[in-house]
């Protein structure tokens, strides 16, 4: 997979997934350490325990892995305000 999103020449890669702890928190170093800007959405990724996402999302900020929510990664994504695209993805979060 690496080496797909390196040869497409992404420089960020955004995760969401399941146990935080392991596959999360493996992806985002392993993509760190290959130089990619990571964001982790923490309201999109789960443990089966509290204790673990926690102690995973902490070694992510340690490790430089920057940490979002699903609402952030969306509206950064579209960029600019008062746009059809927008006012839409506004009325679908609220």
């Amino acid at each position: 997979m690496q080496q797909r999103i390196t040869e497409a020449r992404r420089s960020l890669i955004v995760i969401a997934g399941l146990e935080a702890h392991v596959c999360v928190l493996q992806s985002a170093l392993g993509f760190r350490h290959a130089s990619h800007d990571v964001v982790v959405v923490a309201d999109a990724i789960s443990s089966r325990t509290p204790a673990s996402r926690e102690a995973a999302l902490q070694r992510l900020r340690e490790n430089g892995v920057e940490v979002a929510t699903t609402e952030m990664v969306l509206f950064e994504w579209l960029g600019q305000a008062g746009t059809p695209e927008f006012k839409e993805l506004s009325r679908l979060i609220k």
